[in-house]
């Protein structure tokens, strides 16, 4: 029956254990139990059974709501009360094939096998039953079986399972092709079922898909791909089968990366439940595939080891991809068979020549890789012994007695050839090792004199930007002091001046009337001035050059030799320029040593002005000759 669920709600606990209700004033003197409650409510689901489905509406209605919690993913949900109605309606026979297929998809055969077995006894002769019965006996290989209860399904020409029937009698033949005598029989039986329902319905995708097989297996590889594709395209999700086969088109062309891909395919369909078991369990569906995935591996590395040169380099990779998939489907597999095991030991052999290989291929390698191989060879050689051990025992073993031999002696010689390698390998990269820390070494000692010769080249640097800023507060000082001095020498040019116009006026006074008339040429050694105006204008004529010449002939020697103070005056701005703007650089290390002209001192002023006061005292004389001759 099935149990529904209700809320239920405790109510609080007012009081404390022990506590009794008292009348009023009995209690008195007592101490009293503190108040307890719970701080939320809590809920509590309890179970109770009706008669809901005693009626027959509601037997329809739970087994939609069964299948919607199927479709939705929700398994265990839709097995209760899949249960829950067999128990209340035993004559339901789909709830009976519902949980069959259930159990099937889930990989639990033998649950499939007993909830059919209730199925027919509730309805015997049911054709639905009846395929569901057939089709358990396909997904445990049982071809003879099968074949019996789908020929019963056929000659009783039920059109709801009709198609089904053929489909599944052509899946037959076309499993047992391997039989030598029988293949184009039940080649050509295959294909005839599958064109039978494709004629009856020509959307049947997969009756499409066993069309598609026939063709592979005839060789038409170009029009079995287009076939897998549009029933791909159609069917969408909902025949993986379709994946896998397009997976052995694209390795049958040598087309591995399609092929691995459709090979992921199909294999996450079928860990996620969506692809149908075609073998005994999901486990032996899952190790098939991986099994298709290390051959595609296995295929792939060998065609790139026939490049024989430095393009082989990928094949280690892929040989290793190969051992790695076997070994997940030896896990996997629960027969564990002697072919699959042997499969491993042969990828570790090729994968150990592989590597041996990479020396003449110009192919690097590590001596880790070289002891991985021969750590391989040593785990497969004893694997194989065991196996000839067998076949010689009498066991039966698909693998003929010549081949493991073979293996044998291969094994041990690649062992032998392993063993030097590596010791080779080893050798080298001591070497590699000893050249790797020499060449460290030398790098660090490179890189100590580098930084020592940068922080020599920043010392010098900065010693000299020092002596840059030294010489250039020596240069700052000297023009102070040069300031200083035309500052001096300023004040007593102002005050000789100064002293010369009293020396003038006083002059004036002392002299007579007449000699006025003389005193005014005073003033003429004052032209050469005009001389050295006109010498600021050198860029004249030659014309006037030559006039300035004549005039300067007839000039007299005073007026020749100029003012001396002038002189004297540009002889120390000349100086001071020199002072500043000499010919010592920044880079010299030459002291600037200021260097002063001697201001003309008082006694050779006067005698720069003896050649004035000579003529006056001539002129007077010559007067006062004549006032002699006169008295």
């Amino acid at each position: 029956s099935i149990k529904l669920r209700e809320k239920f709600t405790p109510p609080k606990i007012e009081e404390g254990e022990g506590k009794e209700n008292k009348p009023d004033g009995e209690g008195e003197g007592e101490t009293e139990t503190p108040k307890v409650s719970t701080p939320k409510d809590f809920q509590v689901s309890v179970k109770r059974e009706n008669k809901i489905l005693d009626k027959r509406e509601a037997i329809t209605i739970a087994f939609n709501i069964a299948r919607v919690h199927e479709n939705a993913g929700r398994t265990l949900a839709a097995v209760e009360l899949l249960k829950a109605i067999a128990k209340r309606a035993p004559t339901y026979v789909n709830c009976y094939l519902r949980l069959a297929c259930i159990a099937r998809d889930c990989g639990s055969l033998k649950e499939c096998s007993s909830w059919l077995k209730i199925a027919c006894q509730a309805a015997p002769g049911n054709p639905e039953v009846l395929a569901l019965v057939g089709n358990l006996h396909l997904s445990l290989c049982d071809w003879r079986p099968a074949q019996n209860v789908f020929d019963q399904l056929l000659s009783k020409k039920v059109s709801s399972v009709e198609a089904y029937s053929k489909l599944s009698m052509g899946n037959i033949f076309f499993a047992n092709l391997s039989l030598p005598k029988s293949y184009s029989k039940h080649l050509l039986r295959a294909s005839d079922l599958y064109k039978s329902i494709l004629k009856k319905d020509k959307a049947n995708a997969y009756a499409a898909n066993g069309i598609g097989t026939i063709l592979a297996e005839k060789g038409e590889l170009f029009k079995a791909k287009e076939v897998f594709n549009r029933v791909r395209e159609v069917s969408g999700a909902s025949i993986a089968d379709a994946h896998l086969n397009l997976g052995h088109i694209y390795l049958a062309q040598k087309k591995h990366p399609e092929a691995l891909q459709m090979y992921q395919s199909y294999m996450k369909r079928t860990q996620d439940g969506t692809a149908p078991i075609t073998t005994k369990s999901r486990d032996d569906d899952e190790a098939e595939v991986f099994l298709y995935i290390a051959f595609s591996y296995f295929d792939w590395a060998r065609i790139t080891e026939q490049f024989n040169n430095a393009q082989a380099a990928p094949a280690d990779e892929r040989y290793k991809k190969c051992i790695e998939h076997l070994e997940l489907a030896l896990k996997k597999s629960k027969k564990k068979e002697v072919v699959l095991r042997y499969n491993l030991c042969m990828t570790k052999l090729q994968a150990a020549n592989c590597v041996l290989q990479k020396l003449t291929r110009n192919i690097r390698r590590t001596a880790q890789e070289v002891q991985d191989a021969l750590d391989g060879l040593e785990e497969s050689l004893p694997r194989v012994e065991e196996i000839l051990r067998w076949k010689n025992e009498g066991k039966k073993i698909h693998i003929s007695t010549k081949i493991l031999e073979e293996f044998i002696v291969n094994c041990k010689a690649n062992i032998e050839s392993a063993k030097s390698h590596l010791e080779e390998e080893k050798r080298r990269e001591s070497e590699a090792n000893e050249i790797r820390e020499l060449q460290r070494i030398s790098a660090e000692s490179k890189k100590r004199e580098e930084d020592i010769r940068i922080v020599m080249q920043k010392e010098e640097a900065a010693r000299r930007q020092e002596q840059r800023d030294r010489k250039a507060a020596a240069k700052m000082q000297v023009v102070q002091q040069l300031q200083h001095g035309w500052q001096i020498e300023a004040a007593a040019d102002k005050a000789s001046k100064d002293a010369k116009g009293k020396e003038k006026g006083r002059r004036k006074e002392i002299a007579p009337d007449g000699a006025d008339l003389f005193v005014e040429n005073e003033d003429e050694p004052e032209k050469p001035v005009e001389k050295s105006t006109n010498d600021l204008f050198e860029d004249s004529s030659d014309e006037e050059n030559e006039e300035g010449e004549k005039s300067n002939e007839n000039k007299t020697g005073e007026e020749q030799k100029g003012d001396p103070e002038e002189k004297t005056n540009e002889e120390k701005v000349a100086t001071s320029q020199k002072d500043l703007f000499g010919d010592s650089s920044d880079e010299s290390d030459e002291e600037l040593i200021p260097t002063e002209k001697k201001r003309p001192s008082p006694d050779e002023d006067e005698k720069a002005d003896d050649g004035p006061t000579t003529k006056k005292a001539k002129v007077s004389s010559l007067f006062e000759d004549d006032d002699n001759g006169d008295e």
